[in-house]
């Protein structure tokens, strides 16, 4: 039985590679950090597809020669199912899931503010709203984002996901994930990696969280956003019910999460001190520059 409430990979033999598929504004970035506290530096690889869709790391990865791509224990990056095939020894995944109404405003805010992102300046030029953004079909991460990565999809046209890549992405799940946390009980995700994992070292203070508080959706947006996003809708109930069935299966879970809760408040204020105020003056002067750089 893996950690997800599913038969799959287990974690504890062989020592597998494992594979972080992180799909965009899930609480990836808190997590990463959280893996690398695990892992030496020379272990882990980051695959990234820099302004082009995140299908196209199974192309980038492909081409690394063969030793390479045995090195890493972590190999982790905004990518889809498919990875491990390229992998030459054992492997598993891991991965976080969001509700979908949530993960799709993110998704669309960071685009509004971030201007490196490759949909930014055409929908800043075009003033495109929410509603503009989904019904132009520009973004694949508007329509059912989570169910494609899980699902290893490639080239399905926006618009057009059926229920058969919901059931390959729960068959995947299934067979290959041990551990799919939730991004809004992220806590008990760490939780779960923990103990399939024996990692020790999971404290953390939360990264690249978005500043400000976002306006409610236009009635017009939630119904295209629910159009858009069914299949990942049922994908985040599926999870859920495993999510929750592991956790009543575990006697030890309460115990272990309690305590994490206390250690956890504990190293807050240090982690704060060493990450959180360093990254805000990061940013801080990072949009002095631009700002300067635009004069």
């Amino acid at each position: 039985m893996s950690a997800n409430g599913g038969t799959g990979a287990e974690p504890t033999r062989g020592n597998p590679t494992v594979i972080f598929l992180h799909i965009g504004k899930t609480a990836g970035t808190t997590l990463r950090r959280i893996l690398r506290h695990n892992f030496r530096s020379s272990e882990i690889m980051v695959v990234r597809a820099r302004g082009r869709p995140r299908t196209e790391t199974l192309d980038d990865f492909a081409r690394v020669p063969e030793a390479e791509r045995s090195r890493p224990r972590l190999i982790m990056g905004h990518t889809v199912f498919g990875l491990h095939e390229l992998v030459p020894r054992p492997s598993t995944y891991i991965s976080m899931v969001r509700k979908p109404k949530s993960l799709v405003l993110s998704q669309y805010n960071f685009v509004v503010r971030t201007e490196g992102h490759r949909h930014h300046d055409e929908v800043t030029r075009k003033g495109m709203s929410l509603e503009d953004y989904i019904d132009s079909g520009l973004s694949l991460e508007m329509d059912n984002s989570q169910t494609r990565a899980i699902a290893g999809d490639l080239d399905t046209p926006f618009g057009a996901c059926t229920d058969e890549m919901l059931e390959r992405a729960k068959g995947n799940v299934e067979g290959h994930f041990v551990v799919v946390g939730i991004t809004e009980r992220f806590d008990e995700s760490l939780i779960l990696l923990q103990r399939a994992f024996g990692w020790r070292r999971v404290n953390y203070v939360s990264a690249n969280v978005a500043p400000g508080k976002r306006p409610e959706p236009s009635a017009r947006a939630l119904e295209l956003i629910a159009e858009h996003n069914r299949l990942d809708d049922e994908l985040y109930r599926w999870v859920g019910e495993r999510f929750d069935a592991t956790i009543a299966g575990d006697p030890l879970f309460a115990e272990t999460y309690d305590r994490f809760k206390r250690t956890n408040a504990m190293y807050r204020p240090w982690g704060t001190l060493t990450y959180t105020f360093p990254q805000r003056m990061y940013g801080k002067l990072k949009q002095r520059r631009g700002v300067a750089n635009k004069a």
